[in-house]
C-alpha cells in the first residue's frame, strides 16, 4: 500500500515522502495515529500543490526549535530527592520527572522527547540529551541533590 507520511517516522522516512508499506502496519499503526494518509490522486495532487507552503512552515517550525535547543542547552534544572544510603536515591528520577521540571520553566516538552535511557538512581550531574525537533538535540543539565529534611 502506498501512503503519504504526515510527519517523520523513524525507519521509515520523512515528512511528505511517499512510501509504500504493508497494509496492517498502515490500517493498524500509522492511520490511527495521523501519521500518514493513503497517496491516492486527489492525495497525491494535493500534496503537490501545498508542498511549498508545507516546506515553509517546517522551516519556520525547524528555526523555532533551534532557539528552543539553544535556551534548553544553557539551562539548568535541580531536583531534589531523598537517599537511602551514601548517593543511592529513595526511587529515581524518570523522564517524566524532567519533563515538568521544563513545563514549570516554561518549555513545552513532552516526556517522550527526553532521551533516558534508563532512570537515573544517583545523586550528581546529568547531561541529558532532549530531542526539541526531528533532527535537534539539546543538551540539558540536571542535578540531582539531597533533599533537605
Amino acid at each position: 500500500m502506498e501512503i503519504i507520511l504526515k510527519t517523520d517516522v523513524r525507519h521509515l522516512g520523512k515528512m511528505l515522502d511517499v512510501v509504500k508499506v504493508k497494509n496492517g502496519y498502515a490500517r493498524n499503526y500509522l492511520f490511527p495515529r495521523s501519521l500518514a494518509v493513503p497517496a491516492s490522486k486527489e492525495a497525491k495532487h494535493s500534496l503537490e500543490k501545498n508542498r511549498a507552503a508545507m516546506e515553509a512552515l517546517f522551516r519556520k517550525e525547524l528555526a523555532a526549535s533551534g532557539d528552543i535547543a539553544a535556551k534548553i542547552s544553557t539551562t539548568q534544572i535541580t531536583l531534589e530527592r531523598n537517599v537511602v544510603e551514601n548517593e543511592r536515591l529513595y526511587g529515581s528520577v524518570s523522564s517524566s520527572d524532567i519533563a515538568a521540571a521544563l513545563k514549570a520553566l516554561g518549555f513545552n516538552i513532552a516526556k517522550r522527547q527526553v532521551v533516558l535511557h534508563e532512570p537515573i538512581k544517583q545523586l550528581g550531574n546529568y547531561s541529558i540529551p532532549i530531542k526539541v525537533f526531528a533532527d535537534i538535540e539539546a543538551t540539558l543539565s540536571v542535578w540531582v541533590t539531597n533533599k533537605a529534611k
